[in-house]
C-alpha cells in the first residue's frame, strides 16, 4: 500500500506539471531554437506582413495614421481565442532600426471588429536593451517577464475583453 502511494505521488505531480505547460494558448520564449523561440517567431516564420487593406482592421486609428511601411511592418499570428463577447489575436510589430526591434501584442476585439484592448507581452529591442518574453494561457492570464525586472507582470483578460492587472499569482 505504501509503495503504491510513493508511485502515484510523483506521477500525479508530473501530470499536473504537463497540464500547466500545455495550458498555453500562445507563448514567446527566450531564444532556444525551438518553435516558441522569440527570434524564430519574429524572423523565420512563414507569416506574411499584413497589407494596408488588412491593417485597418487590426490597428487603432492613430496607429494606422502613423504607420510607415518603409520602417514598420505588422504580422498577424492569428486568432488564439474566441468567446461570446470578444476574440483575441496576436500581432507582431517590427520596426526597422539600428538593431532588432520586435513587439508581440495581444489585442482583443469585439464581434464587430472594434478594438477593446491590447497589451505588449513580449519585446526584443536591441537598442534599448529591453528583452521580455511572455505567454497567455487558457484562463486568459498573461505573464510578461523582462530581463531587467525581478518579477513578472501578470495581466488578465476580463469577460468583456479588457486587459487588467491582476493580483493573480502563478503557482
Amino acid at each position: 500500500m505504501r509503495l503504491n502511494k510513493l508511485i502515484w505521488i510523483p506521477l500525479t505531480l508530473l501530470l499536473l506539471n504537463c497540464e500547466r505547460t500545455n495550458d498555453k494558448l500562445f507563448s514567446i520564449d527566450k531564444p532556444t531554437q525551438h518553435e516558441n523561440d522569440f527570434l524564430f517567431l519574429a524572423e523565420s516564420t512563414n507569416v506574411e506582413n499584413l497589407q494596408p487593406d488588412s491593417l485597418i482592421l487590426f490597428l487603432r486609428k492613430d496607429e494606422f495614421i502613423a504607420y510607415d511601411p518603409v520602417t514598420t511592418s505588422y504580422k498577424n499570428f492569428g486568432q488564439i481565442y474566441k468567446g461570446d463577447k470578444f476574440k483575441i489575436f496576436v500581432l507582431l510589430r517590427s520596426i526597422d532600426t539600428d538593431g532588432r526591434d520586435y513587439t508581440f501584442i495581444v489585442r482583443t476585439f469585439d464581434n464587430g471588429w472594434k478594438i477593446i484592448d491590447d497589451f505588449e507581452f513580449a519585446n526584443w529591442d536591441e537598442v534599448k536593451k529591453k528583452f521580455c518574453v511572455g505567454s497567455i494561457d487558457k484562463r486568459l492570464i498573461i505573464e510578461k517577464k523582462c530581463d531587467e525586472k525581478e518579477t513578472s507582470d501578470i495581466m488578465q483578460i476580463t469577460d468583456e475583453g479588457k486587459i487588467v492587472m491582476t493580483s493573480f499569482h502563478k503557482p
